[in-house]
């Protein structure tokens, strides 16, 4: 028995400065990211994370979701810039630090599987307004929505997890669970001001639209976890209940707004509430999914703000 607990600490002990090792031989470019974007986790954290990711790469006119459609993955920006468009509506921007698809992980809900996308991600060109340039080109009459032509192009870069793993990883450690809620916390602060950005920069054509297309969003992505969680057994949807109390008090998901999603889901509040949905026609079409239908590349591209 002494053996076996000697045993099972020495691996625990080598696991640990070996990742502490490996967090060491990170390269400058993951060091300086993590200093200016995720300095909330430490070295070894950091390397536990990207440990477990793969980098993809993505060029102008690239598609990397579309709307409707299940995505298992939870992505980083490292480099480039991503449109979020809504029924072809640009809603938001991605930069380099930004978090996508994270879908209540803030929030402490950990969720395997897929999403279904609440909207569709695409890799657009550069959007080029040095600090004053845009107050200059309309003091000499230019067009407020022209978007100045740039010569670079838009090279995207992400971090790429496998969402089942990594709630695997967060549940098994949870000291990393907790800095990186605290990071993503503070991302969704980021996306917020950015959002803000895109109305004073102009990009933002028509505000009232704008205004309703992320409302939708918002319920459509709430609709999404919902519709994760309703895979589970009863049990394990009630132990979710106060973190995803939780995420409905960050993003104002008041009562309406929850039986709509319940609605989008096929569910009604009270059988939500029952743990079970009551059986019905098995030929009976839910008219209230319509909204989760892909939207095709060709109308992402004819509506976007970009093309």
């Amino acid at each position: 028995m002494e053996l076996v607990v000697i045993t099972l600490n020495s691996y625990r002990i080598g696991r640990v400065l070996f990742q502490r090792y490996m967090a060491d031989q990170l390269g400058e470019e993951w060091k300086n990211f993590r200093e200016q974007h995720l300095s909330v986790l430490d070295n070894v954290d950091f390397y536990k994370l990207i440990s477990i990711a793969t980098e993809e790469t993505y060029e102008e006119g690239d598609v990397v979701m579309i709307q409707g459609t299940a995505n298992p993955k939870v992505r980083i920006v490292i480099e480039g810039e991503l449109e979020v468009l809504r029924d072809g509506t640009l809603t938001y921007v991605l930069e380099k630090g930004n978090f996508v698809s994270e879908s209540g992980l803030h929030a402490g809900l950990l969720l395997s599987g897929s999403m279904e996308a609440c909207g569709s991600i695409v890799v657009g060109p550069p959007f080029d307004y040095p600090s004053g340039e845009k107050k200059q080109q309309q003091n000499n009459h230019h067009d407020n929505n022209v978007q100045k032509k740039s010569s670079r192009r838009n090279k995207v870069r992400v971090l790429t997890w496998d969402r089942t793993e990594l709630v695997q990883l967060l549940e098994a450690d949870k000291g990393l669970r907790n800095s990186l809620k605290a990071a993503l916390s503070w991302d969704i602060v980021r996306k917020l001001k950015t959002q803000r950005h895109m109305l004073v920069e102009g990009r933002v054509k028509d505000p009232t639209s704008w205004t309703k297309k992320r409302e939708d969003q918002g319920i459509s992505r709430y609709a999404a976890i919902l519709q994760n969680m309703l895979r589970l057994p009863p049990e394990e949807v009630q132990a979710m209940s106060q973190e995803l109390n939780k995420y409905r008090l960050i993003h104002h998901i008041d009562d309406a707004d929850h039986e709509r999603a319940l609605a989008k889901c096929g569910w009604t509040k009270e059988e939500f509430r029952l743990g079970r949905q009551e059986k019905q026609d098995e030929f009976e079409e839910d008219d209230d999914m319509d909204e989760f239908e892909s939207v095709r590349w060709r109308k992402v591209r004819r509506f976007s703000s970009k093309w």
